[in-house]
């Protein structure tokens, strides 16, 4: 629209002089004609003066010379045309309306003066008096193909699709057969979800343009949305016919074969395009995104995740693909509990893509889970170099060199993440880390200052209770305050060993004893106890004068943990 009225008022400032010239010569004067001459020839001075201010982007200067003309003529048609023009550049609507009006009222013959005040609703964001004013224009030009076309695209623009539809209808009459045309209604038709009359749009653009693999890809594509896979295989097999090694209809062939549940047919399909060293790394990201999708889609069906499950160890066997391609398969494995060829997929994507900071916090997380504290350390170094500030990451690295006790690396880490914006519940944990870390420094007014951060900032946190609690009880420093602590901890998680267990031994530390036993031996007798459970198991013991009995889960816990070597003084005293 733009384009045209721009071409168009070009020409119609032509118009406007000739018209103007015409005027100059008309014998309008009576007995004070050298007056009126002077002030007509003023007019016009200031009328082509301030059309040659607009042609210059002077646009101000153009609006007061223009208002200069019109005081003069204010029933002269192109003076009123171009003052809506020079306002509708400054953004005044309400005066570029009105003289747009009034140029159309004092000449409705002129279409450039209808599609003027068109662009003004557009631009206001009125299509509805736009649409009313191309019929008002199409009035006086019926088959003008300009206003047509403007006219379908507007009532698109404003929903009113099979409205549109049939002005295009129109269109077609006027013009014939025009693949531009067709697309614009078949848009029409997939927003009405009208699958039938989309597919006989794209069969007329097939007659029209039959090499074209873009409309055959969508044909045989709504074929398969409409159920319809023989039509689909017909279609894409004309697509073969003209480029068998087009991966786009290689794909489009295997989803063919998915629906028809061909699935050995589908699996060689796609493992090809894998194969293919043709095809470039584009090319098999498509592939990953359409295999990945199918799974997601579908993901108890066993059929599909067992051909994703060979099309992505396919793709990790090969260095011919883009960082996204190994990031989907990282996701599929995962998804399927196979870490191992996940954390395969992560590394290659984290090669090739190293600003991808998900890639990074995923193979982070999965190294913190299977306990390979080097490895996140090693790792977690070249993920802040290509992710720097980013307070995920710090924080893994962060945990990492806290589990691994190199505390003074932890804080660094951690204190720079705390730093940084972070949701509350990641910023409570990277608190909750810190005070952790400055507990193993044995640094504990900060320890205590950064559990109390961490609960102001979540406190839904059941881990930061419990270690509150639990180091609050090593210290003896308030302990009806930790054992607040660590009963909330438990209120979250009631048979979490080591909630239990910290509840425990802050009773044992104030010398309730047969509270304490009740949870210690609650957490003692869960399927996997922790040493430090089953040493605190025995010194409750102990204290109740079982000391059989205590030597018993003392020697339970060295042999859990053989590092515990002072448990060896415990057993023989």
């Amino acid at each position: 629209m733009n384009t045209i009225l721009s071409h168009n008022r070009v020409i119609f400032t032509f118009l406007s002089i000739i018209a103007l010239w015409v005027i100059s010569i008309s014998p309008v004067w009576g007995q004070n004609q050298t007056v009126e001459e002077q002030e007509y020839i003023a007019a016009q001075t200031a009328y082509i003066d301030g059309l040659t201010a607009f042609e210059n982007n002077n646009y101000e200067e153009a609006i007061s010379l223009l208002n200069r003309a019109y005081v003069k003529l204010p029933n002269h048609p192109g003076i009123n045309f171009a003052l809506a023009d020079a306002y509708l550049q400054i953004n005044d609507y309400e005066n570029a309306e009105y003289y747009s009006k009034q140029a159309r009222i004092l000449n409705p013959e002129n279409k450039w003066y209808h599609l003027q005040l068109v662009e003004i609703y557009k631009a206001i964001g009125n299509n509805e008096a736009a649409a009313k004013e191309l019929r008002n224009a199409l009035t006086h030009h019926p088959k003008d193909t300009d206003i047509l076309f403007d006219l379908a695209q507007t009532y698109s623009q404003l929903g009113k699709l099979e409205q549109s539809n049939t002005v295009y209808n129109k269109l077609l009459q006027l013009k014939g057969e025009m693949i531009s045309i067709r697309l614009e209604k078949l848009k029409n038709f997939n927003k009405l979800n009208m699958k039938d009359s989309a597919i006989v749009e794209l069969e007329k653009i097939r007659t029209m343009d039959p090499g074209n693999l873009s409309t055959l890809h969508l044909l045989s594509n709504y074929y398969l949305e409409l159920k319809k896979p023989d039509e689909a295989r017909d279609v894409i097999g004309n697509a073969l016919e003209i480029n068998s090694n087009n991966p786009k209809s290689r794909m489009i062939l295997a989803d063919i074969y998915l629906t028809q549940s061909k699935w050995d047919s589908a699996e060689t399909t796609l493992r090809l395009l894998i194969d293919d060293s043709t095809f470039g790394n584009k090319s098999k990201e498509e592939v990953a995104h359409f295999i990945y999708n199918k799974y997601k889609n579908e993901p108890s069906n066993p059929s599909i995740q067992q051909i994703a499950n060979s099309i992505f160890k396919k793709l990790i066997q090969h260095s011919q693909a883009t960082g996204k391609a190994y990031a989907l398969s990282a996701d599929f494995f995962l998804n399927t509990d196979q870490n191992n060829y996940a954390l395969r997929a992560l590394e290659r994507a984290n090669e090739l893509t190293p600003s991808n900071d998900s890639a990074w916090q995923k193979r982070l997380q999965l190294l913190l889970e299977q306990r390979r504290f080097d490895d996140v350390i090693e790792t977690g170094k070249q993920a802040i170099q290509n992710v720097p500030q980013d307070p995920i990451l710090l924080y893994m690295l962060g945990n990492a060199y806290l589990s691994s006790r190199q505390y003074e690396k932890a804080e660094e880490h951690l204190k720079e993440a705390s730093t940084l914006p972070a949701r509350r519940p990641l910023k409570a944990n990277i608190f909750g880390s810190l005070a952790d870390t400055y507990a193993g420094l044995e640094e504990w007014d900060s320890a205590f200052e950064y559990y109390q951060k961490a609960i102001d900032l979540d406190s839904q946190n059941p881990v930061i209770y419990n270690n509150y609690a639990y180091y609050l009880s090593q210290q003896e420093q308030q302990l009806p305050k930790a054992e607040k602590l660590a009963l909330r901890a438990l209120e979250f998680s009631p048979n979490n060993t080591s909630f239990l267990d910290t509840v425990g031994w802050i009773y044992y530390k104030q010398g309730q004893l047969q509270k304490a036993q009740k949870y210690i031996r609650q957490a003692a007798n869960s399927a996997d106890p922790s040493a430090d459970i089953l040493e605190h198991m025995g010194d409750v013991l102990l204290k109740l004068d079982k000391p059989n009995e205590a030597k018993k889960w003392w020697q339970k816990a060295l042999e859990k943990d053989s590092a515990k070597t002072h448990l060896k003084d415990k057993i023989s005293d």
